[in-house]
């Protein structure tokens, strides 16, 4: 079973899929359960009674505790067995079940699947543009890929795809011939592209009927502990600043679900046009389309000719363009070679 980084925060659910039902997401390889309590708070117990290994998920929600559909015992938010309606009513030492500290910011459910011990709620990392409703207007979803987490990011961390898979969607094939600039800013991984005097991006023609030549910037900051990045993306009259012109900062926030399969969970958010209902229809629209048919389709494919084994150990040819995914790739090597050296200590020491 590969390995993850286990001690960071990783997105579980948007905000509004957590609510007074019981839903279940896999996550890491571990079925979890997640449900609000009656004052609001989500929480995260594994979907799994320890009794006869049944889903809690199909059980009931009575109060702020979980009821398990085949012999009742019935769990607490930290995982703890609370009641036994059979026979005398004893419940078992090791009757309880994992849980998960969470936390909610930005619109997003966040779960932390290492040592509980170490989650830290300022490790988060930062998405105002998500819940800025002020400044930015946002749209979001989620799409399950059936590949693996880390061919997800590599695909979201080499900007020149887009001037091939989204050509009809995002970018002029022009793009591809752009210089750009790979920089390690701290844990974090950044690759950067500013185009002077190029083709109108499509997604711009669609949205704001802009045609011609525009100054374009596109960039994207990677947080490899979170697998998580933001895209920076935007146009403006040739020769006049940033400032001056429209922007998008679209979240990709990308959750392994098992060895080969990935939750991804993206947003848009604009700082122009912010009341205009039918242009965030576009966007909404424009983003699950590339997403879901350009993108998507793509990274299967790839998944199914990769197997079982890692990319990077079938020696793939690289380009100058998979600078900032080769950097992003080694970030989490590293990030996981630390915990399990940590790991391997903390035995030693027992």
């Amino acid at each position: 079973m590969m390995a993850f980084v286990r001690n960071t925060w990783y997105a579980a659910a948007w905000s509004e899929e957590v609510n007074r039902s019981l839903f279940s997401r896999k996550l890491l390889n571990e079925q979890v359960l997640m449900y609000r309590k009656e004052d609001g708070t989500p929480c995260a117990i594994r979907d799994l009674c320890p009794h006869r290994f049944a889903p809690l998920s199909i059980g009931k929600l009575i109060g702020d505790e979980v009821e398990c559909l085949y012999h009742g015992l019935r769990f607490d938010c930290s995982g703890k067995c609370v009641d036994n309606p059979n026979g005398a009513g004893s419940i078992p030492k090791a009757a309880s079940v994992k849980s998960y500290p969470l936390s909610e910011q930005y619109g997003v459910v966040w779960i932390w699947m290492g040592d509980p011990e170490k989650a830290d709620e300022s490790l988060v990392p930062a998405f105002p543009w998500l819940s800025d409703s002020e400044n930015y207007t946002q749209v979001h979803g989620t799409l399950n890929i059936e590949a693996n987490y880390l061919l997800v990011m590599d695909n979201l961390t080499d900007l020149s795809h887009a001037a091939f898979i989204h050509v009809e969607t995002l970018e002029p094939r022009e793009l591809a011939k752009a210089t750009f600039e790979v920089v390690e800013e701290g844990p974090e991984v950044w690759t950067k592209q500013w185009c002077a005097a190029m083709t109108v991006p499509p997604l711009f023609t669609v949205v704001k009927g802009f045609t011609g030549q525009m100054d374009h910037w596109l960039e994207m900051r990677c947080i490899p502990r979170s697998t998580s990045m933001i895209t920076f993306y935007g146009v403006t009259e040739v020769g006049k600043s940033r400032a001056e012109g429209y922007g998008t900062y679209n979240p990709n926030i990308i959750t392994p679900e098992t060895d080969t399969t990935t939750h991804y969970f993206w947003g848009s958010a604009r700082d122009f046009d912010l009341k205009d209902e039918e242009m965030s229809e576009k966007f909404r629209m424009g983003a699950s389309f590339a997403f879901t048919h350009e993108d998507k389709p793509i990274i299967e494919a790839q998944q199914r000719n990769v197997g079982d084994v890692d990319m990077m150990s079938l020696k793939p040819v690289l380009l100058t363009n998979d600078a900032g995914s080769v950097r992003a790739r080694r970030a989490i090597d590293r990030l996981i070679a630390e915990e399990q050296e940590q790991a391997a200590n903390l035995i030693a020491v027992g």
